[in-house]
Formats: structure tokens, C-alpha cells, sequence
């Protein structure tokens, strides 16, 4: 299973984005076209989502530790899912150099 590295967020309202956490996002979409599954990101002080690639895909977004409230939906996603991630991640990547 991937477990993602950077939190997204630093401080409230300030994005954060690296190119480890980057790369962490492109080793989850490997663990996902592997059949595995994904977290991301693993930080007990923010929100994360878990995605279980079953059929339909579900996800579960996990509020941890203000609320400990988590909610598990099954989504119905398109084949060509992964790539479109991959395609935008590459976007990202050149956007931030």
C-alpha cells in the first residue's frame, strides 16, 4: 500500500507542494494500477483520503484528530482514471519546476 509523504497544507490556507510529495503521488498511482491500495496523505494532524481500488473504486476521507469522523463512498470511475492522473501530475510538476 502507498501511504503518502508531505502533508498538502502547512499552515491554514497555505498550499504546500514538493517534489517529493510529488513523486509520493506518482508512487501512488503506481500502487493503484498494481491493484494496491493508496493513502495520502498519512498525517495524523490533517485529513487524508484511502482508496481501495476494488470495483467500484472506494474512497474513504478520514478527518483525524479534530472530528475522527470518516466517510467511505464507492466511485465509479472512468478506465483511463490512472492516466489522466498521471497526465495531470506531469502538468503540476512543469507548473512548479
Amino acid at each position: 500500500m502507498c501511504r503518502g509523504g508531505e502533508r498538502l497544507r502547512r499552515r491554514a490556507g497555505e498550499p504546500a507542494l514538493s517534489l517529493e510529495g510529488l513523486d509520493e503521488w506518482g508512487r501512488c498511482l503506481d500502487a493503484l494500477a498494481s491493484g494496491e491500495g493508496a493513502e495520502w496523505p498519512p498525517d495524523e494532524r490533517t485529513a487524508w483520503l484511502d482508496i481501495v481500488p476494488d470495483d467500484p473504486v472506494e474512497v474513504a476521507v478520514h478527518d483525524a484528530p479534530s472530528t475522527q469522523v470518516a466517510v467511505r463512498v464507492p466511485v465509479d470511475v472512468a478506465e483511463d482514471r490512472l492516466e489522466a492522473n498521471r497526465l495531470r501530475l506531469g502538468r503540476v510538476r512543469r507548473a512548479i519546476g
